[in-house]
């Protein structure tokens, strides 16, 4: 060293070729002893750096030789580990070390060793004491250790934890990694050495290969250590043999034919019930009614072979038996998912109802969820309204589905409440109605407003625990009662819903008494109901909303149509994560809108403007307008957001008369300042700050420690099986199948007295003339005589013919010989129905 600076003085040099990982390994010195220092050929040797195997100083080595395809190496002696032979005086660790006895640099062969000497021959030892070196002379037992620990080496970590290494337990047997290739699932291929795990896994690897190739292959010998396929169709020479090989443990192909001698006969004999089953399982979950025809048809049509009906009838019956298992198997799991629930959503509501039956079992009963994050959000930045409504479970467990919605600053729907219950009766309700209260705060209901239809048990809990609530009724439901027993009235549809779309008592009462001169016992049908319930008039203004309908809830209900159909745990799960999704997405664009307000105030305003070029507006006191529209003068108050008509009072958004004002003064009023704030951009973000945390999967979740559930008892339902899929329609509704006009789905009504459900020749009605229907006319081959009987439901008699008719026709004829025409004889009637038919 001189002034500071490092240099390199004498010792030797080496050249090795070799893997930056393996450098300890094929060093050509000892490493005991030693110091081991490394740059890169461009540094400085006071950018040396220590070099310990393992460290990230050796990473950050082996990663730089990637590039710079060199590395130099020093090292030099340990005084600690010299002693008494090495010490040298005026040597200090930082600054005044001689760089190294070796430098080794990663390029190539030893050119310093070409005669074949090493270093540690007797002239390096002279050389040594030339220097002033006294040579530590290692003992005979020391020579050993070194001879060990030079070969030291990182060990590798055994990342296939199956696989045991082979100096490990079992020393005296050898254990070699399997060189042959496994079979992958899904490839369809089989080749001589495929190697396998099991037997079973050799039986799927010949399924896949027979259906992707269409082949007709069948299972010869079955058993536990060998197994063999063949060809289904004789003389062909196609045969596969696996059996179990000790050396590697799995089971191998030893023997494999693998060209066909025969011709495809579209039949597969290894393509049993179980194989089917396992094909269409899943298919059968969203869809228990697929017919056995259109899965043999499906196996065709992505096979090339044609299994039997039977076969397919049996698979599916076989599937069907599994799905019900498992539907049973998840009502044992409810109390875990209860707890799971309440684990990963803090101050949540979950609870599980349970019941005990006849035989003293615990089953389930109903049960009922409400997370934090949804629920806090409804009640900190929605409105005060919500829907409640019930829908069936189409899984085989049965029951239903009792959800709440409310509405968001985009007027969308948002779910934060659902229970399960076995019967939609006025327990169930009751027991529903009492969670939402204490969860969302209801108290009496004064100050809310809840919309839902006219169910029995729930009309009974509502008044029951929140007495002082708005309670609306829906009135699609109503106009849909009436028509069922009011049919044929063209004008009831118009006429109804102006009642129900009056927004002030005044147009209430002229509508309603157009509705009454129409049909008085229509009229007195929509009294019964109290149409007050139903009418936008009569509505309260705290909630900012002017829903009759509880079309929202409905349409809740219409995305659940796959989750309702799936087992109970897999249905709330779904009904879960969708909830999650929907946040996630209204999160994104609520964050993209740069709008003051939510989108549905742009298009109710754009609407409205619509009319404001017919309006006239006369100023008044300040905040204060008279706005004539039709005619007829409504006040305007601009301080108190208020309106004559009552359609900005009870939506909160400006209507047309309001809009005008603003028309007419555009430097004193502005929209954005007349909306009220539940439609601000600030209060549609914040209900979608919060969402549900996310819940482990089932195979993730801790046992309650509880009593295990058991199904609940369901009769079964007699008559003919209907599509659990499809919602049963209403009376008076029609699928909207294109532009069409058609008949399809319309009720079926008697033309002799203009009722349903019936025709003319079941009429029950008496005292109206029997029109009979015109008999079809047949469909005969030429030259054929009509088969059927004459009589009153068969062919109309023909003519008779006179005497003399008769006489000169047989005269004409000569004597009597059966024809063809004649009456056919025992037997020959099939032929002519068949004609016929």
């Amino acid at each position: 060293m001189s002034d500071d600076t490092l240099v390199y003085n004498g010792g030797s040099g080496h050249e090795l070729l070799t893997q930056p990982r393996s450098l300890f390994q094929g060093l050509p010195v000892s490493l005991y002893g030693q110091r081991i220092w490394y740059k890169l050929p461009f540094e400085d040797l006071k950018e040396l750096r220590i070099l310990c195997e393992g460290t990230e100083n050796f990473e950050r080595m082996c990663e730089a030789a990637k590039w710079t395809r060199m590395i130099e190496i020093y090292m030099e002696k340990d005084e600690d580990c010299e002693g008494d032979h090495g010490n040298e005086e005026g040597r200090n660790d930082d600054q005044n070390m001689e760089r190294g006895a070796d430098q080794v640099e990663q390029r190539g062969r030893d050119d310093n060793n070409e005669d074949g000497r090493d270093n540690n021959t007797d002239d390096g030892r002279d050389q040594d004491r030339e220097d002033g070196r006294e040579v530590y002379e290692m003992c005979e037992e020391e020579a050993q250790v070194e001879e060990v620990v030079a070969k030291f080496f990182e060990e590798e970590e055994n990342d296939d934890y199956q696989r045991t290494p082979t100096t490990s337990d079992n020393e005296g047997r050898k254990i070699q990694r399997c060189p042959y290739d496994r079979w992958v699932r899904g490839s369809g291929e089989l080749k001589i050495k495929q190697v396998f795990e099991s037997v079973k896994e050799f039986r799927e690897a010949v399924i896949e290969y027979a259906l992707k190739g269409g082949w007709n292959i069948r299972f010869n010998r079955w058993g536990a250590v060998k197994s063999e396929a063949l060809c289904g169709i004789e003389k062909c020479s196609w045969r596969v043999y696996c059996s179990y090989e000790d050396s590697i443990a799995m089971w191998m192909i030893k023997t494999f034919q693998e060209n066909h001698t025969c011709f495809k006969d579209g039949r597969c004999k290894i393509l049993s019930q179980q194989v089917i089953c396992d094909m269409f399982i899943h298919e059968l979950r969203n869809d228990p009614l697929l017919k056995p025809v259109i899965m043999q048809q499906r196996i065709h049509d992505r096979y090339d072979v044609a299994p039997s009906h039977n076969q397919c009838r049996k698979a599916k019956k076989k599937a069907l038996e599994l799905i019900e298992e498992e539907f049973k198997e998840q009502y044992s799991r409810m109390k875990d998912y209860r707890d799971e629930l309440k684990a990963r959503n803090p101050h949540s509501t979950v609870e599980v109802r349970t019941e005990i039956n006849a035989v003293g079992v615990e089953v389930f009963d109903s049960f009922y969820m409400c997370f934090s994050g949804l629920r806090d959000t409804w009640k900190g930045h929605c409105r005060p309204i919500f829907g409640i409504d019930g829908c069936f479970l189409k899984s085989n467990s049965k029951g239903q589905l009792l959800a709440a919605v409310g509405r968001d600053a985009n007027n969308q729907i948002y779910p934060f409440a659902w229970a399960v219950v076995q019967v939609e009766n006025s327990e169930s309700w009751l027991w529903f109605i009492r969670h939402l209260k204490n969860d969302l705060g209801l108290g009496n209901g004064e100050g809310f407003t809840v919309i839902s239809d006219r169910q029995k048990g729930l009309l009974f809990a509502v008044n029951q625990e929140l007495p002082e609530i708005e309670h609306r009724m829906c009135a699609r439901h109503i106009y849909g009662n009436i028509r069922k027993d009011h049919p044929r009235k063209p004008q009831l549809k118009t006429k109804f819903w102006r009642v129900v779309d009056s927004f002030n008592e005044e147009d209430y009462e002229i509508n309603l008494a157009q509705l009454k001169k129409y049909d008085s016992d229509i009229y007195e049908a929509f009294m019964s109901r109290n149409p007050r319930n139903c009418s936008r008039a009569f509505f309260k203004t705290d909630s900012c909303c002017e829903d009759a309908l509880n079309n929202f809830s409905e349409s809740y209900n219409n995305t659940l149509e796959k989750a309702r159909a799936m087992p109970l745990i897999q249905s709330l799960e779904t009904m879960r994560r969708q909830t999650m999704m929907r946040i996630a997405m209204r999160r994104k664009m609520t964050q993209k809108h740069k709008a003051t307000h939510s989108l549905k105030v742009a298009l109710v305003i754009a609407e409205e403007e619509k009319a404001v070029k017919h309006l006239r507006t006369i100023a008044s006191r300040p905040g204060l307008f008279e706005v004539m529209d039709n005619g007829q003068s409504h006040k305007v108050n601009m301080k108190e957001k208020t309106c004559r008509c009552r359609k900005w009072d009870l939506t909160g958004i400006p209507c047309r008369h309001a809009l005008r004002v603003v028309f007419d003064n555009p430097k004193t009023y502005k929209k954005e300042d007349l909306v009220s704030d539940w439609y601000l951009t600030t209060k549609w973000q914040d209900q979608y700050i919060d969402s549900i945390g996310p819940v482990n999967g089932m195979k993730f979740w801790r046992t309650s420690g509880e009593t295990t559930l058991e199904a609940p008892d369901t009769e079964v339902q007699k008559g003919r099986k209907k599509n659990p899929q499809k919602r049963i329609k209403g009376v008076n509704e029609s699928p909207k199948k294109g532009k069409k006009a058609t008949n399809h789905g319309r009720d079926m009504h008697c033309y002799r007295c203009g009722l349903a459900d019936h025709n003319a020749y079941k009429c029950p009605n008496s005292g109206v003339p029997f029109k009979p229907r015109p008999p079809k006319k047949s469909k005969l081959a030429d030259g054929m005589e009509d088969p059927r009987p004459v009589g009153k439901k068969g062919r109309k008699p023909k003519k008779k013919k006179t005497v003399t008719e008769v006489v000169e026709s047989q005269d004409l004829a000569g004597p009597s010989q059966p024809t063809q025409t004649s009456t056919p004889e025992f037997g020959e009637w099939d032929r002519y129905v068949a004609v016929y038919m």
